[in-house]
């Protein structure tokens, strides 16, 4: 790395290079640089299951000519994936001049990474959360110096779950937390008690129409960069805005946003936990039942499995089909009291049960 110190913008390049699948080409006890673990990968050109996105391929082939990781030396690729137990971890650890950087990865296209993270409305911790944590135990056994954590989406949870839950000696190496877009914690997590104690050590990013990073609780401020895209889509880091070597900021968050938040906010509130629970499970169960394995192509692969969904739906059990239609009804009503206002957005509007998704 050159003399140019590590900054808050290097640490999304890598969060986002870690998407890529480094695991299937370096096992765990190796330790090549960013460039020999890359051309590695594209010696076999591309495969699409090697990354998340396109733009994931052509990171990769720019990183390996970037001075500025290229020699830098990746370590501890590790990976934990349990369809049956609903747990898709991935992370790696790059060792930059005065320290060491653990990158989580975020939520990868199939039904098992999607399900874990649908599981953070109603559990206390998921799987890769508790993997995230024995990841940063590991590698401040092996390695000395200053730690820094980062991920993005589920990635930046795992960062700052790890981060909130080290015991003493660990979490005094920890420098910074960064977590870009990531969401936050159950209101009733034993996570969300333990974030004061990180001090402000933690680096939120958001883009201005931010929905993913709004999730749950954070209680935490947060930086908004601005974005290429739109709404959902801003959530892709490809479309962070750069002015020159450095994010270009936003002063607030755009208005979509704060509605969306309200939406979610308040569905969430409008629920229990159990009937979360119930609706995420209905939900992936009639994804399973349809054939669904991953989200690759998901918009085609939604209109071809439609048929196969409504049919998986009618044979479900009459008391988790009302459960779902009610959870269903509530986010309808969430929807239309928070966008249906005059000049004050939190002007929720009153709706009856009746009038939305009828009754089946």
């Amino acid at each position: 790395m050159s003399n140019i110190p590590f900054s808050i913008e290097d640490q999304l390049i890598l969060s986002t290079l870690v998407y890529v699948n480094y695991a299937a080409y370096v096992s765990e006890d190796e330790a090549l640089t960013v460039k020999e673990a890359s051309l590695r990968i594209l010696s076999h050109g591309y495969r699409e299951n090697d990354y998340r996105v396109k733009n994931d391929y052509r990171l990769l082939e720019e990183i390996v000519d970037a001075r500025r990781f290229a020699s830098l030396t990746l370590s501890d690729c590790i990976e934990h994936f349990d369809e049956s137990a609903e747990r898709q971890f991935f992370a790696f650890t790059v060792h930059l001049p005065s320290s060491i950087l653990i990158c989580y990865r975020g939520t990868d296209m199939s039904l098992v990474g999607w399900k874990e993270d649908f599981n953070m409305a109603f559990s206390d911790t998921v799987p890769a959360q508790r993997d995230a944590l024995d990841y940063l135990l590991l590698v401040a056994r092996k390695y000395k110096g200053p730690i820094l954590l980062c991920g993005h989406s589920k990635g930046g949870n795992l960062a700052v779950f790890a981060a909130a839950n080290a015991p003493e000696k660990v979490k005094k190496r920890i420098v910074r937390v960064y977590n870009n877009d990531g969401p936050g914690f159950n209101e009733n997590s034993s996570t969300h008690a333990l974030l004061p104690s990180l001090d402000g050590r933690v680096d939120t990013l958001v883009p201005s129409s931010s929905v993913i990073g709004m999730l749950m609780e954070h209680s935490m401020d947060y930086c908004v960069v601005e974005s290429s895209s739109f709404l959902i889509f801003q959530h892709d880091p490809y479309s962070w805005v750069f002015d020159g070597p450095h994010f270009k900021y936003a002063d607030s968050r755009s208005r979509d946003s704060i509605v969306l938040d309200k939406v979610v906010s308040d569905w969430l509130s409008s629920i229990t936990p159990e009937e979360r629970e119930t609706f995420v499970d209905v939900l992936f169960t009639l994804f399973g039942k349809a054939g669904i394995k991953s989200f690759r192509g998901y918009s085609k692969q939604m209109f071809l499995k439609a048929p196969e969904f409504i049919k998986a739906f009618l044979m479900i059990p009459k008391d988790q089909k009302d459960m779902f239609i009610h959870v269903l009804n509530n986010l309808s009503k969430a929807f239309a009291g928070s966008v249906l206002y005059r000049e004050d957005p939190q002007e929720a509007i009153e709706f009856t049960d009746n009038d939305f998704l009828p009754q089946v």
